[in-house]
C-alpha cells in the first residue's frame, strides 16, 4: 500500500472524525458499510489528496466493525487504512464476530471488502479460531501462511501449516487447502484419544465431509501408527481410511503399501494398568 506524504504544515486536528465516504452503489452489496468514520487524539488530513496521518488511540468505525490501535495511516479517496504498533479488530465482519489482535492491519473498504492482518494474528471469525503470522480476508476467501493453528469449531478439527487457502461461508469452513509441514488433529474417540495426522497436503471439504492428506502421511492414535501415500479422515465419523498406491488415470503411479505399526509397549502398559 503506499504511504501517504502528509504537508507539515496541516493543522494537527484532536479528536477529530473523518468521514471515509463510503457510499455504495447499486451494484455494490450490503456487506460494505455506507460510512467509516476515524478518530484519533491527533491527526493530520490533506484534502486534496486524501492522505491522512492518525495517531493516539485510534478508533475506526464501519457499520459493526471496529478497530483500534495507536496509529493509522491510509487515504481517504482510496477507501484503504493501515493500522500499526498492536491492533485490536472485533464486531462484525460480512455477518460473522470477528475478534482478532496482530501487529499491522490493512483495510480496503471496497467491493468487496477485504482485510490483511499480519504478526502473530490471533483470535476467531465466525466459527474457526486461528493462530498464524498472517491472515488474508477477501469476501468469502480467506488465506493465512505459518499457520500455527487453524481450528474449525463447527467440523471438531484442527489444522496447522506453512500455507492454507480456503473459504468461509456464514461463518463455518466450507473448504481449505494446506501445504507443506501440514498437521490434522482429529475429534477424540471414546477414550479420549485424538488422531493425529501428518502429510504434506490436506484438502478439506465440506460438501464432502471428508480430509484427504497426501504425501509422507503418517496418522498416530492410541499407540498405533499408519502410514500411506494418502489418507482420507472423515470428521463426522472419525475414522480414517488409508490408500496405500496412488492411482492417476487407471494407472498406479506407486505400489507403496499402507502400513501400521502398533507400540507393544505403550500396549503392555495399558493391560498392566487393568
Amino acid at each position: 500500500m503506499r504511504k501517504p506524504k502528509i504537508p507539515g504544515a496541516l493543522l494537527v486536528l484532536f479528536s477529530i472524525l473523518l468521514s471515509l465516504s463510503i457510499l455504495p452503489s447499486i451494484a455494490v452489496g450490503a456487506e460494505l458499510p455506507e460510512e467509516a468514520r476515524l478518530s484519533a487524539d491527533r491527526m493530520r488530513f490533506d484534502s486534496q489528496t486524501g492522505d491522512f496521518l492518525a495517531t493516539g488511540n485510534v478508533l475506526i468505525q464501519a457499520g459493526g466493525l471496529v478497530v483500534a490501535a495507536p496509529r493509522g495511516v491510509g487515504n481517504a479517496r482510496n477507501k484503504e487504512v493501515y493500522f500499526s504498533e498492536g491492533i485490536v479488530a472485533s464486531g462484525d465482519w460480512r455477518g460473522d464476530w470477528i475478534d482478532l489482535t496482530a501487529g499491522t492491519i490493512e483495510l480496503h473498504f471496497d467491493q468487496p471488502l477485504a482485510c490483511t492482518a499480519e504478526g502473530e494474528v490471533r483470535g476467531d471469525v465466525g466459527k474457526i479460531s486461528i493462530d498464524a503470522d498472517k491472515l488474508y480476508m477477501k469476501g468469502p476467501d480467506i488465506s493465512a501462511r505459518n499457520v500455527r493453528r487453524l481450528e474449525d469449531r463447527e467440523a471438531g478439527i484442527a489444522f496447522g501449516a506453512d500455507d492454507v487457502a480456503g473459504t468461509l461461508m456464514d461463518g463455518v469452513l466450507t473448504a481449505l487447502t494446506a501445504k507443506k509441514k501440514v498437521w490434522l488433529q482429529g475429534r477424540p474417540g471414546q477414550g479420549g484419544d485424538m488422531a493425529d495426522i501428518r502429510g504434506d497436503m490436506a484438502v478439506y471439504s465440506v460438501e464432502r465431509g471428508s480430509v484427504v492428506l497426501s504425501g509422507n502421511v503418517r496418522a498416530v492414535q492410541k499407540g498405533r501408527t499408519l502410514t500411506a501415500q494418502s489418507l482420507v479422515y472423515f470428521p463426522a465419523s472419525n475414522r480414517v481410511e488409508a490408500i496405500g498406491g496412488v492411482r492417476g488415470g487407471g494407472t498406479v503411479v506407486s505400489e507403496d503399501r499402507a502400513t501400521i505399526t502398533i507400540d507393544l509397549r505403550q500396549e503392555k502398559q495399558k493391560r498392566n494398568k487393568n
